[in-house]
């Protein structure tokens, strides 16, 4: 399951109808429910070429939070896609013949495996449309010392408060991507990368 965090101004029945616009069309079917502040959105095949074939899906939560809106997107199912991919293989060895009728199912397997991409990618878009983005807040530029409490502006070593270190509370970098984050934050929520603590 992946999940991130967007900062700015960011509607979360706006982006649950972009997706719904891009993904409900063709082999697949998109829908959402859930309340204003929290959208839930399934994105799905839209039927089964064998008897049996399970469905890729995916899941798809918005939810608003403090200062923008936080991302969820469940695995989806690639088991039965990987299964039909090795079938299809393997009745090309026995007869190469059978192939050349299986190249559509073939390209519409692909483009299934790369489903959870494709969602990263019009979330992105949609996000960097309104002028919302990953990492930091727009809004933050103090960190909170904690010793005493009191904020001073990022990249400051000693708090002029209290004279202690800011070390350890000044946002990090992703030393993958370069993306600017949160100073406890494990994972990188542009890229994915471990960050070191």
């Amino acid at each position: 399951m992946d999940q991130k965090t967007y900062h700015g101004e960011i509607d979360p029945q706006e982006l649950a109808d972009v997706l719904v616009s891009r993904f409900d069309q063709g082999d697949l079917t998109a829908q959402k429910t859930g309340r204003p502040d929290r959208v839930v959105l399934q994105i799905s095949t839209r039927a089964h070429r064998h008897p049996g074939d399970p469905h890729t899906s995916l899941a798809v939560t918005i939810a608003k939070a403090e200062d923008g809106v936080t991302v969820t997107v469940g695995e989806q199912q690639v088991l039965g896609i990987a299964a039909d991919l090795v079938k299809t293989g393997i009745g090309a060895l026995l007869n190469p013949m059978s192939l050349v009728g299986e190249i559509d199912d073939i390209v519409r397997d692909v483009s299934k495996l790369n489903l959870l991409d494709q969602v990263w990618e019009v979330i992105e878009e949609y996000c960097r449309s309104v002028g919302a983005g990953l990492g930091l807040a727009p809004d933050k530029v103090l960190v909170t010392c904690p010793f005493c409490g009191v904020g001073n502006p990022i990249g400051v070593g000693k708090c002029p408060s209290c004279g202690g270190s800011l070390a350890d509370v000044q946002p990090v970098t992703c030393p993958q991507c370069g993306q600017i984050l949160e100073h406890d934050i494990k994972f990188c929520t542009r890229c994915g990368t471990r960050i070191a603590q």
